[in-house]
Order: C-alpha cells, then structure tokens, then sequence
C-alpha cells in the first residue's frame, strides 16, 4: 500500500487539487476533470510531447513545459488556459492544419452546413470534415473548436497522397496524417509488434512499414489498435466508416477463441457499429486481434442473417409463425423414438444454450444422442486435450514465465493478444522456443525455432523429455534439441503454450500425451489454447454422450444420481459408440438437429432435420426446418474460456425479426412436448440452474472465482488412430504434405464467409508450395495443382511460398474435409497436366 510520501498536493487553475507522486500534470487535470488539450498523449501509451496542445505555465519554470511529459511536485501551481498559452496554441494548431484538410475546421458556416447538408458525403479523396468518416469524433476537430480557431495564416500545402484502401480492414488517408506518432508508438511500444514507423523526413514524412514493404509482407496483424489511437480520419475501419458517433456501448466477450477477450461494442440505432477492447478486461488488458476487432459488424449485421422460421415445400423456403414452428417441431421430435434423434451442437454457443441442449436430449427426448463437432476437430486427441485443459494455467502466467515452449501455434492473426505477450516477456528477457514444421510469425522472435519435417514431431519430443531425464547420448544428434533441453531443466517457471498446428496429425493423441509428459517433467505451466471459444463449456455442460455436467463421467454412479434427483427423473443409458458429428459414420435419424452448426450439401443422414443458426444452410432445400437464433450480441449468458473463467455476455443489440436465443427455442419446444423443468424465464435462472450442478461455477454477472473451473472426471470415446502413412520419400512420392483444418470458424461457417476482409486472412484449399518444388513441376503462383498420394488425390491452388522448406507442402482444409493419412507423402503436378 502506498504511504501518505506518494500523495502530492499541487494547484491548477487556482484548484487545490492532490496527486500520486510520478503522475504528470495531465494525468492529475484529467483525473480531476480539467481540460487540456492533446493531440498525440494517450492512456496508453508513454508520454510524448510531440503535438505541444497539452503546454502549460508552471510557476517558477521558464516557458512552456508540456503537462504530457511533466510530473507532478508538491506545492505546484500550474494554470492551462492563460491568453498567452491559448495563443501559442493557436499558433501550433495552425501550422498542423496547414498540412491538413481543414477547410471545415474554420468555416463559420460548419454548423449550418451540418445541419442542413444533404449530399453524400462518401467520396474517394477527403475534402473537408462533412465528406470525413470522423466527422464529430475527431479529437483534432474538438481541439479546433474548444481554442477557436477561424482562420489559418500560412500556406496551405495539400501533400496529395493516393488513398491506401488494399487492406482488407481499413482505408489509409495520410493526407489526414498530423504525425502524432500515436499509431506508431503503439505498434511499437504496446503492441511490440514494430510493422508501422516513420518513413522519410521533412514534408515527405509518412507513416507505414519500413522499405516500402505492404502491410502483409511487414508481417501487420491488422489487430486495429494503430485505428483506435488515430486522432482523425487518417485510419479508418472499412465496415464502420460512414456510421459516425456510437449512440451508446455495451460491454461483451469476444466469440471467436478460447482466450477469451473482452470487447466493447459501439452501437447505434440497435447496430453494433464497431468492436473495441474492453479498457480492464483481465485477459486481453486493452488488446484484440484481427478477428475481435473487425469480424463482429459483418457476422453480426449480414444481410443474409435468419430472421423467421422457415419450413421446405416442395424443394422450396415457405416462413411460418412460430407457433407453426415450435408445432412441427415438437411433432416429428415426439413421435421419433431415442435411438433414432440426434443433436450436434457448436462449442461456440453460450453455456446456457450448451446445458438447456443436453437438458433438452436427455429429459425431453431420453435420449443421451447429443454430440459436438469439436469430437471431429481433435479427433483420437481428444482426451489428450482434455488433460492439458485439466493442466491450463492464466495467460496471465507469461509474465512470469522464464522459458516460453510454443507448440504449433502462429499468433499473427488468430491468437495476436498471446503474441503480443510473449513480445512484452521476450523483452523482459524471457526465452521463446517455438516447435512448428510451418513458417509462423515466432519464428523472428524466438531463442529457438525447432522446424521438425511434419510427421517427426513425437520423436522429437520424445527426444526432449529423454534429455530432460538425463540422456546425453541424445545431445549430440541434435545441438539445438539439447539447448531446449537445457533451458528447460534450468528454468524456474517454464510455460508451455499449445496452438491447434497439430490436431490433426493422426499422431496428436501421442504427440499431446508428450506435451503433457514434458510439462510434468520439468514442472511446467500448460495454456491450450482452443480454437473454439467455449470447448472447455461444452465440457462442462456436459454436451457429449460420455459426460454429465461438470464434465463428469456418465459411469460416475454419485454424479449421475445427483443429476437425476435434480431433475426428477432417470437418465437414459450412455450411447458412447454413437456420434452424430461424424453422419458419415452414423446410421439414418428420424430426427437430426442442429444448432449453430452447418448441414453439409446434399446431407441424407436424417428423415427430418431441424436447422437452428444465426445464417441459413449452404443448402437451403437440405433443411426440413429452420429456426432463427440470436447471436452472441443479441443474449444474455456466459461463456468459459480455454482458462476455466466464466466470461459474461451482455446483449447488446436487439436480434433481426423474430430470431431468439438458442436456449429458449429448445425450451418452447420442450414444453410443447409435455417435458417439465423448461419453465425458464431468462438466461440466469438457466445459470442458476447450471450452478446446482456445476461446482464452482458461480453467479452470473462475475466470472468464477480462483484458478479457474476444473473439468471432472469425464473421458470421450475416440478411435484408436495409427498413422497408415507408408513407406518413406521416394521417387514416385517425393513430398510430405501436412494437413490443417480450417479453425476460423464460428457456428459451423468459416468467418471469411461473412466477412469480407477475412478472406485475405483465412484463405482455405490453397496449398502452399516451396518454389524450388513448383518448378520442377512446371507450377506457378495461382496455378491448380493435383496432389497424388497412395491413399487419396486432391486438386487445389498453389501459392508459392519461399520460407517453406524444400520438399514439403501444408494446406488448410474446411472442416468436415477429413484427409488421411496426415502427414502424407504426394507427387505434385499441374492440374492440366497429364500424371503418369
């Protein structure tokens, strides 16, 4: 606790005002609601004293110090607004609006003119405010305003700079540009990413990445933070960038991951505007990455969103009332025996949705058929993951941590906000080792980088624990391996973070049983980091055949009977040999339903399938009925992040027509049926309702307490994967090709289906291919290109990559694309091209 020697008492404007010592004079005005102008301080960022709006007079000091870069001093007088201080303002602020579009700014019919202009203001080239995406959240319009200004005495100099607009987020107008420095410094300073600088000098100054490299090959993660910090109109967000000043905020968690962000919506007129980090949210302390901070307006606002129930009629989309729907529903679900229902759930829903659909299977229906695609996502791994979810420390941990292992993990896009702490550990002298067969962005920031050809990774770690545990004939086959060896035995708070890059492997359940080994080894911290944002909630709910909520076993006879004696009723028997998130596997349903997760084209897997999402299936005519959900900005509820925190969602804005949320469709549905114990009335008596159940798992406006929730005792039945890979390179398939599936995905779509900008980002079916590989080939850039191995042949797109090792291949596949054997060895050719 601080002592009374830290708190200082000073004066501004004739205010006795008091201060922590170390704070400057800015901070202490703006605490005490003092205006001063800034253009280029931030709370975020370190002072600056670039833009000299924030000077002050100081009694006892000569000129004009900036408050900015000030600390406070006992007995200090200062004042902020004298004549003499506004003048040098004035005179400052007209030098910046000599280079700056400014017309607007001093106009004396601004404000008639905004209130009576009824032209378009969208226009390619930014002429003054009206025709400017920040018009009335500009901080240089409000400094402009507040001192006054009405004219401008020096030339006025338009440097005529080409509007950037290639990225796939947001336009560039540097002709808007004051040269603040925020956006750099904060790519540089919070982000520790250093893709934006200075470029050139005098007036020829700009800001971009350095060597007149694009933003993609600067290695940008497009996280939005440089367009957050922007005092103008120079950076602005694509999807939001006419909707001018947000009516109010709601505060959320981010739907996308398992980190679990927290994000404030701007919304006005009931859309959501804009995603913002949440300033105190513990997880991601004021930081987002490129999908929380710009996929939530598409996927939210898209045209195509559900809106009414809808049933199939002679091959054609026929809208009902509810009524009509909820009818249907409980129809063909009464009259389909347990055996022959099934319900596959996405591990993106809330966790009030999740308990309410296995309520729903086993009260309701007395069936135990309800399934998850994360089953397929993690594959024979499954319960390998489990264990590391069971180990799952804080990301919090990393600033703590000496040594960092990362296993097949890429932070630029996906998971940025861990990347941008382990730059803030590396920088504290943390020690990064990353395993990856692929090129990813912690490669440059590495001690280490460990590049196995894929399909060695369990030797390799093997390997490692074997040096761990004192085998030292194993040093001297791999130098490197015996450096993390090393580093590992002699650190005293290891951390190891696991990515999805092997989940695929068909030897990821050895592959993780080793993570799990090492990290008992040496003592080591484990953070899995799930591609699905509430995977560890779908466990806990109890959302799978084999488990009960708490992620208990269903052969747990004490939790079973508990459970039963909740509800009043006994719980159909276990059908762990059944999963409907494979229907390929599965025999025919009566009754299939899907909630947040998509039909596959030409599905004749079920009688009757009932379709719940927030967007209509690829295949409209696939679907009997559809019903339209709400989105995760549009409902009450909680999610638990890859930590075990439970997380609260607000809604924010009101869903497109008549969608609902997911648990109360299933609830009228259910009390069609007859079926009791579905009588409730809003998302936190369902939370209460999980809390009898779930220990630990707390109220429903704070997150749980602790460490996190633990998962019970529960394990899936998966197969008993063995790689059938044969043989070794040869001549006939001299390449191994490494398989990823798609993992940026939510309620069954891949994002970059409704969201524009992500089809840059998340590209799916491209295989990438080392140049040397392509031409001996004949391949080039852009080229289809057939994929042959003893096992399969597929047809994709080639993209030439450089940093990709000679004689290997990697390609991204859309879920529910199963390739086996993964890794393979394939020959390659041009799809035009005759094989032999």
């Amino acid at each position: 606790m601080s002592n009374g020697h830290d708190i200082l008492t000073l004066t501004i404007d004739n205010r006795p005002l008091q201060a922590r010592r170390g704070t400057t004079i800015l901070q202490a005005a703006q605490d005490n609601d003092i205006y001063i102008p800034t253009l280029c301080a931030h709370r975020d960022l370190a002072p600056f004293g670039g833009c000299r709006m924030c000077i002050v007079e100081v009694e006892g000091m000569r000129g004009f110090p900036t408050s900015c870069t000030t600390p406070v001093e006992q007995g200090m007088t200062v004042r902020t607004h004298t004549a003499q201080i506004q003048a040098v303002r004035q005179e400052v602020l007209q030098l910046i609006l000599s280079e700056h579009t400014a017309s607007c700014l001093i106009c004396d019919e601004k404000d008639e003119c905004k209130l009576f202009s009824v032209t378009v203001r969208k226009t390619g080239v930014t002429t003054g405010c009206r025709w400017c995406p920040n018009d009335g959240r500009c901080e240089l319009q409000q400094v402009t305003e507040w001192l006054g200004l009405r004219e401008i005495g020096y030339p006025i100099y338009y440097r005529g700079l080409p509007v950037e607009k290639n990225d796939p987020f947001y336009d560039r107008d540097y002709n808007l540009c004051i040269l603040c420095g925020r956006c750099v410094r904060m790519c540089q300073e919070v982000r520790a990413a250093g893709t934006l600088a200075f470029c050139q000098r005098g007036r020829r100054t700009v800001i971009g990445p350095a060597f007149g490299r694009t933003h993609m090959e600067a290695g940008c993660e497009f996280c939005g933070a440089c367009v957050s910090v922007c005092p103008t109109g120079a950076l602005a967000e694509k999807a939001g960038k006419w909707d001018g000043k947000p009516d109010r905020e709601a505060i959320t968690t981010c739907p996308f991951c398992g980190v679990g962000c927290g994000i404030r919506l701007s919304i006005k007129e009931n859309r959501v505007i804009c995603s913002l980090p949440a300033d105190d949210a513990p997880v991601n302390k004021g930081q987002l990455c490129v999908k929380g901070r710009f996929c939530v307006t598409e996927l939210v606002h898209g045209p195509q969103r559900l809106a009414r129930p809808y049933v199939k009629r002679h091959d054609r989309a026929v809208e009902i009332p509810w009524t009509e729907a909820i009818d249907l529903a409980a129809e063909k679900l009464s009259a389909c025996s347990p055996e022959n229902f099934g319900m596959v759930v996405s591990p993106n829903l809330s966790n009030e949705d999740l308990y309410i659909a296995q309520k729903f299977t086993r009260a309701a229906l007395h069936s135990s058929h309800i399934d998850s695609s994360a089953r397929t996502f993690y594959g024979a791994g499954f319960n390998a993951y489990m264990d590391l979810l069971r180990m799952a420390v804080p990301l919090a941990d990393l600033s703590r941590a000496s040594v960092i292992v990362c296993f097949g993990l890429d932070a630029r896009f996906g998971r940025s906000v861990v990347g941008v702490e382990l730059r803030r550990a590396m920088k504290r002298g943390a020690k990064i080792v990353t395993i990856n067969p692929q090129p990813h962005n912690l490669s440059m920031m590495s001690e280490i980088w460990l590049q196995p050809t894929p399909g060695t990774e369990v030797d390799l770690l093997r390997s490692l624990v074997q040096l761990i545990a004192g085998n030292k004939a194993r040093a001297k086959d791999d130098p490197q391996l015996a450096n993390v060896a090393q580093l590992l035995s002699s650190a005293s708070s290891p951390v190891l973070l696991v990515g999805p890059g092997f989940l695929q492997y068909d030897e990821s359940p050895a592959i993780l049983e080793a993570i799990v080994q090492l990290a008992r080894t040496v003592g080591a911290g484990v953070l899995p980091l799930p591609a699905q944002n509430n995977l560890r909630g779908s466990i806990l709910m109890g959302a799978y055949p084999e488990l009960l909520p708490g992620g208990f076993s269903f052969s747990n006879l004490e939790k079973t009977a508990e459970v039963a004696r909740l509800w009043g009723m006994d719980l159909p028997q276990c059908s762990c040999g059944w999963n409907s998130a494979m229907p390929s596997t599965g025999s025919k349903f009566g009754v299939l339903y899907l909630i947040g997760e998509t039909l596959p084209r030409g599905n004749d897997g079920a009688d009757f399938v009932i379709y719940q999402n927030i967007y209509p299936p690829d295949a409209v005519v696939d679907a009997d009925l559809v019903l339209p959900a709400a989105s995760f900005a549009e409902v009450d509820g909680t999610f638990t992040n890859g930590e075990g925190h439970v997380q609260r969602i607000a809604k924010a804005v009101n869903a497109p027509g008549e969608a609902l949320p997911d648990w109360q469709i299933l609830c009228r549905i259910a009390q069609k049926m007859g079926a009791r114990g579905f009588d409730f009335p809003d998302a936190r008596a369902v939370h209460e309702d999980i809390s009898s159940l779930v220990p630990g798992f707390g109220g429903f406006e704070h997150a749980s307490p602790g460490s996190g929730l633990s998962i019970g005792d529960g394990l899936f039945a998966v197969p008993q994967m063995k790689s059938t890979r044969e043989g070794k390179a040869d001549k006939s398939f001299p390449l191994i090709l490494s398989v990823s599936v798609a993992e940026h995905v939510h309620r069954g779509f891949p994002i970059a289906q409704w969201v524009g900008g992500a089809r840059t980002l998340f590209p799916e079916g491209i295989v990438e291919v080392n140049p040397v590989d392509a031409a001996s080939a004949g391949i080039g850039q852009g080229d289809m290109v057939v994929a042959t191995s003893r096992s399969f042949e597929k047809t994709w797109m080639a993209a030439l990559r450089s940093d990709l090792p000679e004689g290997t291949l990697h390609v991204v596949v859309p879920q529910r694309e199963a390739i086996n054997p993964n890794p393979d060895y394939v020959r390659i050719r041009k799809a035009d091209v005759q094989g032999h």
